[in-house]
């Protein structure tokens, strides 16, 4: 199973700190792409969740490209 596929099945919103250790990719990199607007989060009270299927989205599309 490839980390798209394990993200898609997940069935809960993500911190960035989970979604950072699950792509072996900086959580500054995941905030820089939230602020940009590339990677669709949602805010809950002082936290930033996630949604797995934005996530794999993001991930398709080319998260390189930022």
């Amino acid at each position: 199973m490839t980390v798209a596929e394990t993200i898609e099945n997940m069935d809960s919103l993500l911190t960035v700190e989970v979604l950072s250790k699950l792509l072996s990719m900086s959580e500054k990199t995941l905030y820089k792409a939230i602020r940009s607007g590339k990677l669709p989060a949602y805010r809950l009270g002082g936290s930033i969740r996630l949604e797995p299927t934005e996530v794999v989205k993001w991930l398709r599309q080319g998260s390189s490209k930022q």
